[in-house]
C-alpha cells in the first residue's frame, strides 16, 4: 500500500535506508539533502519503506505544486526491489490531488509506459571509470584530445580546494548564465557541501596556473559507486588554457580502474554537451514530468 505521509510523518531513518539500498539510488533522494533545498518536502511511501518518491513541494497562492528544486537533478522514485521498479504508474496516481501543478525530473531508473503527464526526454551523460585510463583514453574524441594537448602546454595544477572558494569562483565568472539561480539557492547549495564534506563526499578541485591563479574548479560529490558533476567553469584564462579538459582528465586519472561512474549531470547546452562526449561519456536519459490541473484560467501561470 502506498501512503502520502506529511513531512512530520516521515521516517527519515527508515527513508534513508531506503534511499541508501535502493537498486538506483541517488544522493539527491536523502532526507538531509532534501531537508536543505526542499525544507517541508512530504512523500509516498510503498509498505514499511521499500519504495519512496519525495513530493518536494511548495505553494503559490491558494495552490500547492509540485517543482524540482535546483542542484537536484533527478528524483522519482526509489525502490529497493526490482519488482517495485513497475509501481511507478501506481505512485504517479497517489500524488495527492491538492497539487494543482506538478513539474518534476523522474531517475534514469524510472520507466513510463503510458501516462497522462506531459513527458519531455531530458539528456544526461555518464562515464564508466572501471577501465584503465589507457582505455579510457582511446575512447576520448579527436577534438577532446586536441584541447588536452593544449592543456598540457600550459603551466597549470590540479589542487583540492575549499568548496565556498569554487562556488564563488563560479559565481563570478559563471552566474551570469544562470540568473535564476538565487543567493539563498547558492547558500542552500553550500550548506549540502558542508554536510557532504562531513560524511566524505565531496570532491573539489581548482586548476590553478603558474601564477598560483584560479582559473577553473569543479564540484563533485561521491555517493554509492557515483561522481556527480555538480557545479564548475572556467575563467578566461581557464578558457585560453583548457583547464576543465584538464580538470577532467586529472579526475579521470585519479578514479580510473575503480567501479564507479563519472556522472556529468547534463547537458541539455549543445556545446557543454559535446565537451562531456568528447570524454566517452554515454547516454542515461531521464524524464521530465508535467502536469497543469489548475482551473483553465490560470494555467498561463505556469
Amino acid at each position: 500500500m502506498i501512503v502520502y505521509h506529511k513531512h512530520s510523518t516521515i521516517d527519515k531513518t527508515k527513508w534513508d535506508l531506503c534511499i541508501e539500498q535502493a537498486q538506483n539510488s541517488l544522493i539527491y533522494g536523502y532526507s538531509w539533502y532534501l531537508d536543505i533545498l526542499a525544507p517541508g518536502w512530504e512523500a509516498l511511501v510503498l509498505g514499511d519503506y521499500k519504495a519512496v518518491m519525495p513530493l518536494t513541494c511548495n505553494k503559490k497562492g491558494l495552490f500547492s505544486y509540485l517543482y524540482q528544486p535546483f542542484f537536484t537533478q533527478q528524483l522519482g522514485l526509489f525502490y529497493t526491489h526490482h519488482y517495485d521498479k513497475g509501481r511507478l504508474i501506481e505512485f504517479l496516481t497517489a500524488i495527492p490531488s491538492h497539487f494543482r501543478f506538478i513539474d518534476i525530473n523522474l531517475n534514469e531508473g524510472n520507466e513510463l509506459m503510458h501516462t497522462d503527464y506531459v513527458l519531455h526526454k531530458r539528456k544526461n551523460l555518464v562515464l564508466d571509470l572501471n577501465h584503465t585510463y589507457t582505455k579510457l583514453h582511446k575512447e576520448f574524441d579527436n577534438h577532446c584530445k586536441r584541447n588536452l594537448k593544449k592543456a598540457k602546454k600550459s603551466t597549470q595544477t590540479v589542487e583540492a580546494i575549499d568548496a565556498e572558494m569554487a562556488v564563488a569562483f563560479y559565481q563570478k565568472h559563471k552566474g551570469n548564465n544562470t540568473a535564476n539561480v538565487l543567493p539563498k539557492h547558492y547558500n542552500n547549495f553550500k550548506a549540502v557541501l558542508a554536510v557532504a564534506l562531513q560524511k566524505n563526499m565531496l570532491y573539489c578541485r581548482g586548476v590553478f596556473n603558474e601564477h598560483n591563479e584560479l582559473i577553473a574548479c569543479g564540484i563533485f560529490l561521491i555517493h554509492n559507486g557515483r561522481i556527480i558533476y555538480m557545479m564548475g567553469g572556467a575563467s578566461g584564462k581557464g578558457r585560453d588554457a583548457r583547464s576543465m579538459y584538464a580538470l577532467f582528465d586529472h579526475l579521470i586519472t585519479q578514479f580510473c580502474n575503480h567501479p564507479i561512474l563519472l556522472d556529468f549531470e547534463g547537458s541539455e547546452i549543445p556545446g557543454i554537451a559535446r565537451f562531456y562526449k568528447g570524454f566517452g561519456a554515454e547516454k542515461r536519459p531521464y524524464f521530465k514530468l508535467k502536469l497543469n490541473r489548475l482551473p483553465w484560467f490560470m494555467r498561463w501561470l505556469k
